[in-house]
């Protein structure tokens, strides 16, 4: 079995080595055969600098370019048609936000659970118990919230609670299978709102998903937020109307 983390970067330059050297450090300390995969997304800083630096030093360190902005998204795309070229059925991919809010310390605890409850895939929940956000301004705690109560409501997805968190562990032959059925649609969204359209589409095709709980570190961001509030909002009441009229034809 191997590991892929697959990190969306777009100028994270404050916090990307920090976030590779704790990848570094659980690699180390799991013995996980952990390879990282980093997208960048058109980034104007410095993190390719320190990508290639990572890239050079370490050998299961890899990073891809985008040459101009194309959002989450897109960047979600790449990193999934990278993984499915890369693993195979039995491997696992975990995506992770490259802002070091995301704490690589329960990759293991995600990877067990996948494996052992024979799930698709996993999400790192600030909604189950234990789970919850450090430093995350007032408007953005109403706003995940907001969007999963939203999402809960209109799709009802067996065991979820957190449906825009991008910190999940996915199951290569699932997400493969999720590949072959929506084709180039798996994400048709533009922005942040492709977290919940894949969640939907999974749980639409049957996938077994399940949470652990999960503690936003906030507090250590760096880098300026890239969302988009009210284009984000938007988003989300898109993907639930398009949803919602899916299920009442079906």
């Amino acid at each position: 079995m191997r590991i892929l983390v697959g990190l969306p970067a777009y100028n994270e330059s404050p916090c990307i080595g920090k976030l590779l050297d704790r990848i570094n450090e659980i690699r180390e300390k799991s013995k996980l055969p952990i390879d990282v995969i980093v997208v960048n997304d058109g980034s104007t800083d410095e993190t390719e600098k320190y990508l290639i630096e990572y890239s050079n030093s370490y050998a299961h360190i890899n990073y891809l370019n985008h040459n101009v902005n194309k959002g989450l998204a897109q960047g979600m795309r790449t990193i999934i048609d990278y993984a499915l070229q890369q693993l195979k059925d039995e491997d696992v991919l975990i995506a992770m936000d490259a802002d070091n809010t995301h704490n690589p310390n329960i990759i293991p605890y995600m990877v067990n659970k996948l494996k052992n409850n024979a799930l698709d895939i996993v999400i790192a929940s600030r909604f189950q118990y234990g789970g919850r956000e450090k430093g995350l301004a007032l408007h953005r705690k109403f706003l995940s919230k907001g969007a999963s109560l939203f999402a809960n409501i209109l799709f009802g997805i067996k065991n979820v609670r957190d449906y825009s968190c991008g910190y999940r562990a996915y199951n290569i032959g699932f997400l493969r299978k999720l590949k072959e059925h929506y084709k180039d649609k798996l994400i048709e969204a533009k922005g942040f709102d492709c977290m919940i359209e894949l969640i939907v589409k999974a749980g639409k095709l049957g996938g077994k998903i399940e949470e652990l709980p999960l503690v936003l570190e906030y507090n250590l961001k760096e880098s300026p937020s890239k969302m988009k509030v009210v284009r984000t909002i938007n988003g989300y009441l898109k993907l639930g109307l398009k949803y919602h009229r899916l299920r009442k034809v079906r």
